[in-house]
């Protein structure tokens, strides 16, 4: 990317960011003035709810970008994880697996056993909602107390945090292990995303958001469709998702597979 593309982006970013605060800063003052009363305190909590996902989505973005996708010294184990997860466990030849979660630990070196243990991978599945839960508490909750005084505002961004969080999780293992969550997976939205993540593993430069693709749209990432030549190389999803391959264990060689993520992170960092 050329210097001028770059700074490009980095204005078109930066203003979409302001005009997503001045936003959340409307609906906040809606909250503030809102009539004390039933009526009132009800359109607060559902004014916080429906805001949620819309302010989540460039967070998503940013961490997803920067944190998941570049190795930062402070969190370079995540780094790994989540390189591991793309290059390790799901590469596109092998984007699904069968049998139930198996969670790459998230404490420790190494990244080549996922957990077996369901005490362990519970503890992994509640790691990930921790993590969500406090990135939605420094960058919703507490911007949204500030800003609107409202407890029922306040508690509908942190009812929409709640489900936004799982979702994150249950969505991601139903689209990597097709048949653990059927009834969600005929829905048409879940197509969507389906499809708009296997993009996101042939370029991980694009869809970078996972459920609500809305900064995608405002930062220019959102891609539908992939080119014939990355086609040929990587197939489509449909290829991709009829051939469920192994419970969950790596993909590719462990030994040497996993030792070079590794050294990938240790040189990065």
């Amino acid at each position: 990317m050329n210097t001028k593309q770059s700074s490009l982006n980095h204005t078109r970013i930066a203003t979409m960011t302001l005009l997503l605060i001045s936003f959340f800063s409307t609906v906040s003052l809606f909250a503030r003035v809102a009539p004390h009363n039933v009526i009132g305190s009800v359109a607060a909590f559902v004014a916080g709810v429906l805001v949620t996902p819309i302010i989540a989505s460039p967070i998503e973005w940013l961490v997803h970008r920067y944190v998941y996708h570049r190795s930062f010294c402070l969190l370079r184990r995540i780094y790994a994880v989540h390189l591991a997860h793309h290059h390790l466990y799901f590469p596109t030849w092998r984007y699904v697996t069968g049998g139930p979660a198996r969670r790459i630990p998230i404490l420790g070196h190494g990244v080549n056993d996922p957990q077996i243990s369901k005490w362990r991978n519970a503890a992994t599945y509640f790691a990930h909602l921790v993590f969500y839960m406090v990135l939605g508490a420094v960058f919703i909750w507490i911007p949204a107390r500030l800003a609107s005084q409202s407890v029922f505002f306040l508690a509908g961004t942190i009812s929409g945090t709640i489900v936004i969080s799982n979702l994150f999780i249950i969505v991601h293992d139903a689209i990597h292990r097709p048949g653990s969550h059927r009834i969600m997976e005929t829905q048409a939205w879940f197509c969507f995303l389906d499809k708009h993540h296997y993009i996101h593993h042939v370029d991980t430069e694009a869809n970078v958001n996972f459920l609500l693709p809305l900064a995608d749209w405002l930062f220019g990432t959102l891609r539908k469709h992939l080119t014939d030549e990355e086609l040929a190389k990587h197939g489509t999803m449909e290829a991709a998702k009829s051939h469920v391959i192994g419970i969950g264990e790596p993909a590719n060689e462990t030994s040497m597979y996993g030792q070079r993520i590794m050294s990938v992170v240790a040189e990065t960092a």
